[in-house]
């Protein structure tokens, strides 16, 4: 049941509400490992969030299509980050999924830049299981107290809340 619960939790931080819930996945995967093996949360934490990122393809598609969001890939900038990302595409994705940087930048590149799904999940994969693996491992090496993984995913969950509202506010 534990597993299963780890699965849609990466899953829901990974898919759409990604914005809301910045690393918050990160704390929850460091309280998993008293559990379960590293690699079998890495196995499973990447499988959901590969599910979500091929949710977010789609939904992305999607959107890029409605006339007022389909105007912007005609501005320069736009224009010039897909013809960027298209020069390395998989590549690209490996390292941003595997870095702390936002991965929002290429789950909106890649369907905007038409780069197939298959390849763009392998890329996913890629980047996010050793991720994952690394984090879990961490979390073996140095168990950290539950009360401050409430605590760090609670306060992450808050910036990531609070920064999401001050855009919506300016």
């Amino acid at each position: 049941m534990k597993l299963l619960a780890f699965f849609l939790l990466a899953v829901i931080v990974h898919g759409p509400l990604s914005p809301l819930l910045p690393t918050a996945f990160e704390a929850t995967l460091l309280y998993y490992v008293r559990f379960n093996p590293p690699w079998l949360l890495a196995v499973i934490g990447t499988v959901g969030a590969s599910l979500a990122e091929a949710l977010n393809y789609y939904v992305v598609d999607w959107a890029a299509e409605l006339p007022k969001l389909a105007a912007l890939r005609s501005r320069p900038a736009v224009r010039w980050s897909i013809g960027a990302f298209r020069r390395a595409p998989f590549w690209t994705t490996v390292i941003v999924i595997f870095s702390p940087i936002p991965d929002s930048v290429v789950r909106i590149l890649a369907p905007l830049g038409r780069y197939p799904l298959p390849k763009y999940l392998a890329a996913v994969t890629l980047g996010r299981f050793p991720r994952l693996l690394l984090f879990a491992g961490f979390g073996v090496v140095v168990p950290m107290p539950a009360w401050l993984l409430l605590v760090v995913g609670v306060l992450l969950l808050a910036v990531g809340v609070g920064s999401v509202a001050r855009r919506s506010a300016s």
